[in-house]
């Protein structure tokens, strides 16, 4: 499937497909959902955290879009996270660019597209979330706000004090607010890095739980499932627990998971 995507470097714009779904409600006025709106900016999304819309009293809507994009330039479909799948080779430098060349890699953007009452784009915009310039990925939410206004962003990255692989693979989990525009971090040690983090919900408050990210320790070749409390982001106590995952169960950084409580699993009413 990898090798049948391609991109178009030439052309300035990036396409964003809207998908309606009030098919009830249509009354033939509404703009042909099968033409994309165009997002002035060459961009590669490569994870959604969250979308939301925002209507105001005349019926027209803002809609949010919080993701993490990179340049065509910079994503290989060849050889993604380091790994080249057709010589079989891991090589995680390949992922990363020089000093120049920092605006290629991954971060996390904010996407606003403003309709009409009929749908049409009066506006689009795409603008880095600047509280955090280096590079990110995998961006996450609490899942209960899904869909809707969200406060706090969580997503890997680098802490870029590494002389060597600068940018990739990830070292850090940053925790962003976006009111206040604060920022807050935990980091692994040396030789070490991480994956995607996933939020588990505790309590009633956005940021009220835990993080889980999959932590890899080169020099020992062992994963580790690390927990974090994500309201002590920052904090010298955000560590819960480290626990080793048994070394015939490691498994290479890139991969994606996530968490459902005891109810939601299958075989559960």
């Amino acid at each position: 499937m990898i090798s049948a995507l391609s991109v178009n470097p030439s052309k300035p714009t990036s396409p964003i497909y809207l998908l309606p779904r009030f098919p009830n409600e249509s009354t033939g006025e509404e703009r042909d959902w099968r033409v994309p709106i165009e997002a002035p900016s060459q961009m590669w999304t490569i994870h959604v955290a969250n979308a939301f819309e925002k209507r105001d009293e005349n019926g027209s809507v803002e809609i949010q879009i919080q993701a993490s994009a990179c340049s065509y330039q910079w994503f290989n479909f060849q050889k993604l996270f380091g790994y080249d799948w057709q010589s079989g080779k891991l090589d995680p430098s390949i992922m990363n660019v020089k000093e120049d060349e920092e605006k290629l890699l991954p971060h996390l953007v904010q996407v606003s597209i403003n309709l009409d009452t009929q749908g049409n784009c009066q506006k689009c915009c795409v603008n880095p979330i600047k509280q955090w310039s280096k590079s990110s990925d995998f961006p996450i939410i609490n899942p209960e706000y899904s869909g809707s206004k969200n406060e706090y962003v969580y997503a890997a990255t680098s802490s870029g004090s590494r002389q060597a692989l600068p940018h990739f693979p990830f070292d850090t989990v940053v925790k962003l607010n976006t009111s206040n525009k604060s920022t807050h971090t935990w980091s692994v040690g040396n030789r070490r890095f991480i994956g995607e983090p996933i939020f588990v919900p505790k309590g009633t408050e956005e940021d009220d739980g835990y993080l889980l990210v999959v932590e890899y320790a080169v020099s020992k070749q062992k994963c580790y499932l690390v927990v974090l409390d994500s309201k002590r982001m920052g904090e010298t106590n955000a560590l819960v627990a480290r626990l080793e995952v048994p070394r015939h169960l490691n498994f290479p950084l890139g991969f994606h998971g996530f968490w459902a409580p005891s109810n939601c699993l299958l075989g559960n009413n």
